[in-house]
């Protein structure tokens, strides 16, 4: 044994620094990326706290909302629109009659907002989700003053995943209004979990610039 050592010290003593190097390596890396997301947290509370924050973007919530109908079950639940933007995933909104195309949600805010994407979610529970009749398109509106408004068409996949869609608009209120529907056997009711928009202040002077 003392021989075998002797004679390939030197390769012992390589794959020894190699192993040391290995490990003082990964504890390297795991110090260098803790330290980073460390910073990065820093880093949004200072944003957050930050003067300029109202010029930055985040979520933006609705003030109110009016939709053309809301389902109350046997148990008085109500399942109104201001259930999809409560940041809690409860009861979200469903609809009431035999044909949802017809339906539509507004969405007032405070204030004049630059939106520029919204995220569109189904019902997360397996069992909700499959007894629901789920959005296909759906329309957007912004009214820019009495008598103009834009109209955007966009579609929803099948699914219970969030769903990304593109705003990019100077706003105060949008209507969300339901085109065509997923036709599920057995109900007549479309629902939505959650409806989140992101955006963020905009100075006076640049609204009607967008």
């Amino acid at each position: 044994m003392k021989k075998f050592i002797k004679s390939h010290q030197v390769k012992i003593i390589n794959v020894a620094f190699l192993i040391g190097g290995i490990f003082i390596g990964s504890f390297g890396y795991d110090a260098y990326w803790e330290y980073k997301f460390t910073s990065l947290e820093n880093e949004e509370y200072t944003f957050i706290d930050s003067e300029y924050n109202e010029y930055m973007l985040r979520r933006i919530e609705p003030s109110d909302c009016d939709s053309s109908s809301h389902f109350i079950d046997q148990a008085n639940k109500i399942y109104s629109c201001n259930n999809l933007f409560d940041t809690y995933y409860s009861e979200g909104w469903k609809s009431v009659g035999n044909d949802c195309s017809n339906e539509s949600i507004t969405f007032y805010f405070d204030k004049t907002y630059y939106i520029e994407f919204m995220t569109v979610q189904n019902f997360i529970d397996t069992s909700e989700f499959n007894s629901m009749d789920k959005i296909n398109d759906f329309r957007l509106s912004f009214p820019y003053g009495e008598n103009e408004s834009v109209q955007e068409t966009h579609y929803l996949v099948n699914d219970n995943f969030e769903q990304w869609k593109d705003i990019n608009k100077v706003v105060d209120e949008i209507t969300f209004e339901i085109i065509s529907y997923y036709d599920t056997p057995g109900t007549n009711i479309c629902g939505l979990q959650e409806i989140t928009f992101y955006g963020k202040d905009v100075d006076e002077t640049t609204k009607g610039n967008s």
